[in-house]
């Protein structure tokens, strides 16, 4: 109702009047409705434009602002407020402190619970107070002056808490911009807050700030005090916190103002400079904060606000800058040198401020408007396109090319003297050490060397030099920086000045002054003065003029730069100290930047430096001087850096001062501890030491691609590869370290490899190369195996240039990035992928390099790394092993070498396999040098002959290469008999070498199937080298010096022993027989190396060949035509083969029998015995094989043997022959040589060989079977007359002549004389002679009996035997004495005999047998008794005589029971 009424004017006064009481009566009616209704009427109030009287006006902000009051006010607080709603309020209301509830600070500080605002006991929304401050912002519109009235009178309270409240809800009707656009309403309500500015506390400030905000924000602030705001933001910058070089303050007040500081940007961040009236009220005035350093914070949005107010002025004419009224504007050159030095950051300020720059160009400079308005937006874009690729040294490079093409376009030296003097006067504006700051002394030196003006330049830069604190790092910076940008324009001028000050220091002093020069250098004032001059000196180097450096470079700055580093150490000419490691790392980078600054001038390779070698000489210590067991400093890394650089200058060092320079990088860098190790021990410093250690590593790598650039050669890349070479098997991380380095060296070599490697020509160190690096492809650490895949991949290319295919880069990428693998089986399949690649272009003159530096890997590797290169020794010689026929023996020397040093079975193995591929390739050349290894005591080369026979195809074709070697002629034969004991024979080298050879070729061969067709020619072969090596000695060379020195007993063994054991192999591939081995307790083996029993040897071996089948017609031709052989032992051998016809079709057929026939004859008149004795033996195989096919020839063979019965050496062999033979012959084929044979053989009963002696009794009894009609007179002649030889020899020491005795005797029997003892004897004549041991006795006894006429002659044959010099023959003949002796009558004894008899027995009575002995006297004691004196023995009967053999009781004789008996029945009989 009353929103109607107002709109009335007559009626205006009264309703204004009554809203007070209405207001009061209000109190119990619901306070939002209430609220709702006020702010309805307030809104049509400010409409209208009633009246208010002060008091009612009053009233009404009375009773808005208790609503939103905070519940947090004291009742005196509220006191304090106007007293005009008392009358108005019930005396009964009184503000109440209810019971504190959960409550929360919202936002713009009002508290709240549960998001309701709290009035004493009511609660109300935020919709509520919103309606109510909005009705508050209606009734300052209704009456500005009095709204300002009230809220100053409210602010002026001192109160905290309730200016913060005020403001705060001041905030709200300041942003209530939507609705309201009136500008009456926020300029009191801002004038009532200017009165608040001077608060200082902190939560009024920020209240006023965020107050302040809103304000700045709005759309609207015409006629606002809106720079007494902005002034109000930057005074907050201006506190002890935002000023540089202030003294820090508590932690307490300092994050207080980091706060503040916040807010004052947030402030400015939200200026919207479009709002209406804003650019009238802050341009220019603005501009007054961006030069000074307190207001550096808010310099972004403050660049913002000046561009977008700049850029709404561009129509206006140019601003004079340096006057403005109520604030003083920086000059151009300040606002130049701010902007430019903001821009040189162009994450933050960048953008920003060469936006404002370039929108105040033309108030800059008027000249450079036009460079401007095209350079900067070129710098914009720049940032926008390439930041953050871009580096900030590049950004700045931009932008002090900027500044100098300004200044160029300027053209004003008193403009330029003022930029100068401004950049020095903003230095204080920044921190030391920002990069802003640094910047700031580039473009002060920029702005010199642009000047024209020398004396002004040398004057600045006289004064920065001299006045400098160099105990300052900053001050320090700024001489470096200032003086070497100032040397782009005034190089002389500069060294000049620098020459100057540098002189001054070594000036001579008083001796007053003598104090203070050492306390300067116990200060370090001097050591710092010293260092920034010889960083001032590289600086300058690097911005000097190019083309007018060389002229100076020397004498203006090296020595300058030695001279300062030689004094920094010393005063007054004395050292006093070592040098520090700041002053090492000054002179390297001092050294670093000349270099640089020489590399890039264009005539820098005429310039001969005479202190190249001193500077080398100085840096070379730093790097000994490092320890080598922590990386604390950059010392090292910039030290190999710097002999990169310096070594490119002339003169060109030699090879071996490159080598030294290496060699000392590389002892400092490699012998380190793991990088994890150093990291552990640095701590938090961990990321420094691992930057260290990179650039460490990078720094060797540029120093290794410099000396490859002055002598891009191969030989270079093998020289240094031979530095690094010892670190690849020391540790883990030394390994790594050396892959790295390696993979450095051949990138470096790659990109010079055009100029390194002549077109056509091989990488000379390929090989060689690949050998050392491939086995790290499967090295135990995956970092070692990418250095080493890339390594190989590096080298290919270098290799194949231009030649690798496509398919083969991608072969080697895949490979490479499988050697990430952790499974060794990946890991070898990937290595093996990469050498398959490599072999493709491996050269193969490289292969020997090759094979002997991977066969290190192979000995000195670890396990994985030795597999891979068994592995990539194997693949090259398979694909490439073709190629290398130039290099077999070489290469093969280098395998025999290192076959002894490898023990590991599989590593052995690796070996073996790649001699055998090189057989496939090249056989002539491994069978000749394996020919030449020391068989047959090297075990190593018989593990190679096996390793070749394991393959079928290898070994068929060396067993036949082997076979002929063996047979073919050596040197020529010894005369000499076998056996014989004059000079020592030695047997020739190549065949035995051949013989073991086929040796251990043969015993690994599966079965003898596979070498049928070989067998003829190996055995013959062998054949003739067992008889060859008969007797023989091993061979030896050069006098006494043997070929087989490893043990000496080894050396002078027996080589037919070699020979026997390679033919025993083949016989055992052949066959299984078991006979070949030894038959009835007889080993043929051995037999057949003894020169004594070989022909027996060789006749079983014919004899099982011709068992097992294995005799063909080769080997009878072949051995056939030894027997004419100028050899006695292949005579013999073949004499001894041809033995044992019996059986074989092959031998005994017509035509080869025919022929071994003749030559049989022709051999039994052969010089040598043996030879004959075999002959012998042929030809009575033959009668007795093929009687008829040698009819004719019977006659001739029984002369041979008879005429052997003459030859003393083969007798034994022809009465054996005759044993055989006798029985399968004729009558007619003997004719009368049987009386010559039964001569001869009977002449050797009694030999003293027993077993000739043996042979003649078995040839005798043979006879006397054999014996015809017309001889029977004859043979019993000779049997009368030998009977004492066969009674004795029945007691034979030979087993063999005893019964051969007891065989003929029995066969002897019918030539006897006496009917009755032929009978006696017929009887015993069906046992056995074993069983007769007593025969001779019996016999002896029966004969005397039947033969009286006898005894004298037994007796004297009988006592013949008594000096026989076996004790059985003593002993029989004893017994046959005394048998014959007892059968006597006393007159039958000639006393002479008998005196002779008894000496005889006297001497037996001494034997040495106490049998013979007893027999001897017992026969004597017989004689004495029985021939002793007549008288006083003639009543005495003798007793009888007991033979010495007889049996005792119970000893067994061998004989069957029925022939025992008969012999126990006989015995009393014959005694």
């Amino acid at each position: 109702m009353f929103g109607v009424l107002i709109r009335r004017q007559d009626q205006q006064e009264e309703i204004v009047k009554n809203v007070p009481q209405l207001l009061a009566v209000s109190q119990s009616l619901d306070s939002f409705l209430v609220a709702k209704r006020l702010h309805l009427f307030l809104d049509i109030c400010e409409e209208c434009k009633p009246p208010m009287p002060k008091k009612t006006f009053q009233a009404v902000c009375d009773f808005l602002f208790k609503q939103v009051l905070p519940l947090g006010t004291s009742i005196q607080q509220v006191k304090k407020w106007p007293r005009i709603m008392d009358k108005f309020v019930p005396l009964s209301w009184k503000p109440q402190i209810p019971a504190t509830p959960r409550q929360t600070q919202i936002p713009g500080g009002e508290l709240a619970t549960q998001g309701q605002v709290l009035k004493g006991e009511q609660q109300f929304t935020r919709e509520h107070h919103d309606v109510l401050m909005e009705a508050f912002s209606h009734l300052v519109c209704c009456s500005p002056t009095d709204a300002l009235d009230f809220l100053q009178t409210q602010l002026k309270d001192d109160t905290q808490h309730v200016r913060v409240v005020l403001l705060k809800h001041l905030k709200v009707t300041i942003a209530s911009n939507d609705l309201y656009e009136n500008r009456s309403r926020k300029r009191p309500i801002v004038d009532a807050v200017k009165c608040i500015l001077d608060d200082r506390r902190e939560a009024v400030i920020k209240a006023t700030l965020g107050f302040i905000k809103e304000l700045v924000r709005s759309q609207n602030v015409e006629g606002c005090a809106v720079w007494d705001m902005v002034a109000y933001v930057f005074q907050q910058l201006n506190r002890p916190a935002g000023q540089p070089g202030t003294k820090t303050s508590p932690p307490g007040h300092k994050e207080e103002e980091d706060g503040i500081q916040a807010m004052c940007v947030d402030v400015l961040e939200h200026l919207n400079t479009s709002a209406e009236g804003m650019s009238k009220i802050l341009w220019p005035k603005l501009l007054h904060f961006v030069v000074p350093a307190p207001y550096s914070p808010s310099l972004r949005p403050l660049c913002r606000c000046l561009k977008e107010l700049a850029v709404t002025q561009q129509g206006e004419s140019a601003l004079f800058l340096g006057s403005c009224k109520g604030v003083k504007l920086p000059s151009a050159q300040g606002l130049f040198a701010r902007l430019l030095v903001l821009a040189s950051n162009p994450n933050q300020t960048g953008r920003w401020s060469l936006q404002l720059l370039h929108a105040v160009r033309c108030n800059i400079h008027a000249a450079v408007n036009k460079l401007w308005g095209m350079q900067i937006p070129f710098l914009l874009e720049s940032i926008r396109v390439e930041f953050p690729e871009t580096s900030s040294q590049e950004w700045e490079q931009k932008l002090l090319q900027f500044l100098r093409r300004s200044l160029e376009t300027i053209a004003d030296s008193n403009w330029m003297r003022n930029l100068s003097r401004e950049f020095e006067s903003q230095m204080s504006s920044y921190a030391d050490q920002s990069p802003e700051k640094s910047f700031l002394y580039k473009c002060l030196g920029t702005s010199l060397t642009s000047c024209e003006d020398l004396p002004f330049v040398k004057n600045q830069i006289q004064h920065i030099v001299e006045k400098a604190n160099y105990l300052e790092a900053s001050e320090r910076e700024k001489v470096i920086h200032v003086i070497s940008f100032s040397a782009m324009g005034h190089l002389d001028l500069t060294l000049a000045t620098l020459h100057k000050f540098g002189d001054g220091l070594e000036k001579k002093i008083r001796l007053s002054e003598v104090i203070s020069h050492y306390k300067d250098y116990y200060q370090g004032r001097r050591g710092h003065v010293h260092q920034a001059m010889m960083l001032t000196y590289g600086r300058v180097a690097l911005c000097a003029p190019k083309e007018l450096l060389c002229s100076q470079v020397e004498t203006g700055i090296m020595k300058r730069v030695l001279r300062h580093y030689y004094n920094s150490g010393q005063v007054l000419g004395v050292s006093i100290a070592k040098k520090d490691i700041n002053l090492k790392l000054t002179f390297i980078q001092s050294m670093i930047d000349i270099s640089l600054a020489l590399h890039e001038t264009q005539d820098y390779h005429g310039l001969q430096l005479t202190c190249k070698k001193e500077l080398l000489g100085v840096i070379l210590d730093f790097i000994r001087e490092e320890p080598v067991d922590s990386l604390a400093t950059s010392v090292r890394p910039n030290a190999i850096l710097a002999l990169g650089y310096l070594s490119k200058l002339k003169p060109c060092l030699t090879l071996e001062e490159n080598r030294d320079l290496l060699d000392q990088s590389i002892k400092s860098l490699f012998p380190l501890p793991p990088l994890e190790q150093l990291k552990e021990e640095m701590g938090k410093d961990s990321l420094d030491i691992e930057g260290l250690y990179n650039s460490s590593m990078e720094a060797l790598g540029k120093l290794m691609k410099n000396v490859l650039e002055e002598q891009p050669t191969s030989e270079l890349v093998g020289e240094i590869f031979q530095l690094i070479d010892p670190w690849f098997t020391e540790t883990e991380c030394s390994r790594e370290r050396a892959l790295h380095a390696s993979l450095q060296l051949l990138d470096a070599f790659q990109e010079s490899s055009g100029v390194g490697i002549p077109s056509g020509e091989d990488f000379h160190q390929f090989g060689s190369l690949v050998a050392l690096l491939a086995p790290f492809t499967c090295d135990s650490s995956a970092q070692c195996r990418q250095w080493a895949g890339k390594c190989i991949n590096c080298l290919v290319h270098i290799q194949a240039r231009s030649g690798i295919t496509l398919e083969e880069k991608q072969e080697m990428l895949f490979a490479c990035l499988d050697l990430q693998s952790q499974f060794p089986e990946d890991l070898f399949t990937a290595s093996s992928k990469m050498a398959k690649v490599v072999s493709a272009h491996f050269p193969p003159d490289q292969a020997l390099d090759f094979i002997e530096d991977i066969l290190e890997e192979l000995v000195s590797g670890n396990r994985m790394c030795a597999t891979a290169a068994g592995s990539w020794l194997l693949t090259i010689l398979q694909d490439c092993g073709g190629a290398m026929e130039a290099q077999v023996s070489k290469i093969l020397d280098v395998f025999y070498s290192r076959l002894p040093t490898i023990k590991e079975e599989s590593l052995r193995q690796v070996l073996v396999d790649a001699i055998s591929v090189m057989a496939h390739y090249h056989l002539d050349a491994v069978f000749n040098s394996l020919m030449g290894r020391r068989l047959p005591m090297d075990s190593e080369t018989g593990e190679l002959w096996r390793s070749l026979g394991k393959e079928l195809f290898l070994a068929l074709l060396i067993l036949q290469r082997l076979a002929t070697t063996v047979t073919q002629p050596q040197s020529l034969e010894t005369a000499s008999a076998i056996g014989s004991d004059d000079t020592p024979v030695f047997a020739d080298e190549e065949p035995l070498k051949a013989t073991c050879a086929i040796y251990e070729v043969i015993s690994v061969l599966p079965t003898g199937k596979v070498i049928e067709e070989l067998f003829p020619a190996l055995f013959c072969a062998l054949l003739q080298q067992v008889s060859k090596t008969l007797g023989q000695r091993m061979p030896s060379y050069e006098g006494r010096r043997r070929l087989f020195q490893r043990e000496q007993h080894l050396s002078e063994g027996n080589p037919c022993r070699l020979s026997v054991a390679s033919l025993k192999t083949l016989l055992s591939k052949m066959t299984s027989e078991p006979s070949l081995a030894e038959t009835g307790g007889v080993n043929i083996w051995v037999l057949l190396r003894d020169p004594s029993t070989h022909h027996e040897g060789v006749c079983l071996l014919t004899s099982h060949l011709v068992q097992s089948g294995l005799l063909d017609k080769e080997i009878v031709e072949h051995v056939l035509f030894w027997m004419n052989s100028g050899s006695e032992k292949l005579r013999l051998t073949s004499t001894a083969f041809f033995v044992e016809v019996k059986g074989d079709p092959i031998l005994s057929g017509k035509e080869q029998l025919q022929t071994i026939f003749s030559n049989l004859i022709e051999r039994a008149g052969d010089q040598y015995p043996s030879i004959r004795q075999m002959s012998i033996r042929g030809l009575g195989n033959i009668l007795l094989v093929a009687p008829d096919k040698v009819r004719s020839q019977k006659k001739t063979i029984m002369e041979i043997f008879l005429g052997a019965l003459n030859d003393a050496q083969v007798v034994r062999e022809s009465l054996q022959v005759l044993a055989v033979v006798l029985p399968h012959l004729k009558e007619k084929d003997m004719g009368s040589l049987f009386k010559n044979i039964t001569l001869q053989t009977v002449s050797y009963l009694d030999d003293d060989d027993a077993d000739l002696r043996s042979a003649a009794l078995r040839l005798f009894g043979i006879l006397a079977v054999s014996t015809k009609s017309r001889f029977h007179a004859f043979f019993a002649e000779q049997v009368r007359k030998n009977l004492v030889p066969l009674l004795i020899h029945q007691q034979d020491p030979s087993p063999q002549a005893s019964e051969a005795c007891k065989d003929a005797f029995m066969q002897s029997v019918s030539f006897l004389p006496k009917r009755k003892l032929k009978a006696c004897l017929e009887e015993l004549r069906p046992a056995s002679p074993r069983t007769l041991p007593y025969l001779h006795v019996y016999v002896c006894r029966q004969l005397v009996k039947t033969n009286p006429e006898v005894k004298g002659e037994l007796l004297q044959k009988t006592t013949a035997y008594f000096q026989s010099i076996w004790e059985e023959t003593r002993t029989a003949a004893l017994d046959l004495s005394g048998v014959v002796l007892e059968s006597m009558e006393i007159p039958d004894l000639d006393e002479t005999f008998r005196q002779q008899l008894l000496g005889s027995l006297k001497v037996l009575q001494e034997d040495p047998s106490p049998g013979v002995q007893q027999a001897a006297a017992d026969m004597t004691t017989y004689i004495r008794k029985k021939w002793g004196e007549e008288e006083s023995h003639e009543t005495e009967a003798p007793q009888e005589f007991v033979p010495a053999c007889k049996p005792q009781p119970g000893k067994t004789t061998g004989a069957t029971p029925a022939h025992q008996g008969m012999c126990e029945l006989l015995f009393p009989v014959l005694l």
